[in-house]
């Protein structure tokens, strides 16, 4: 019986030592934040530069900065700006690092915003149904012009 106690004492300490190691070994390096530009209040990360360059002729960099997406959502933003906005041709290059820099750091994180609910969670909406028919007895009338094809 003692034999066994005594054994059991002395794997107790290297049995924790297994379990926790693993732990101590995947924790990941605390990195710091990058600077501010004190004129902007960009992150001043890799192509930070070039994004205020292309991004400010336009908008404050505040405008830019408040919103969260990564890279899909930002290459949508480009497109819808350079069909609707005015934003002149990107090489792929140029167009590449803006969207990096901007996913990196303007990317979804905790604050982002909750992914929308779904369709049974919606409350009814008391107007949709009639005002779906009143349109659709304007349309039918012909009190609304046709709609135009999509482009």
């Amino acid at each position: 019986m003692k034999h066994v106690a005594l054994k059991t004492l002395l794997l107790l300490p290297l049995g924790w030592m297994m379990l926790t190691a693993p732990g101590l070994a995947e924790e990941k390096p605390v990195v710091a934040p990058p600077e501010l530009d004190p004129v902007s209040g960009m992150k001043m990360a890799e192509n930070w530069e070039l994004v205020r360059i292309h991004c400010t002729v336009c908008h404050s960099p505040q405008q830019y900065l408040r919103q969260k997406g990564n890279a899909s959502t930002w290459t949508e933003t480009i497109r819808w700006m350079q069909k609707s906005g005015g934003l002149w041709p990107l090489t792929q290059e140029t167009e590449t690092k803006i969207v990096t820099y901007l996913a990196q750091n303007y990317g979804p994180d905790e604050a982002f915003r909750r992914a929308p609910l779904s369709g049974y969670l919606m409350p009814v909406n008391p107007y949709g149904s009639e005002a779906k028919r009143e349109f659709e007895d304007k349309k039918k009338s012909g009190a609304l012009p046709p709609t135009p094809p999509p482009q």
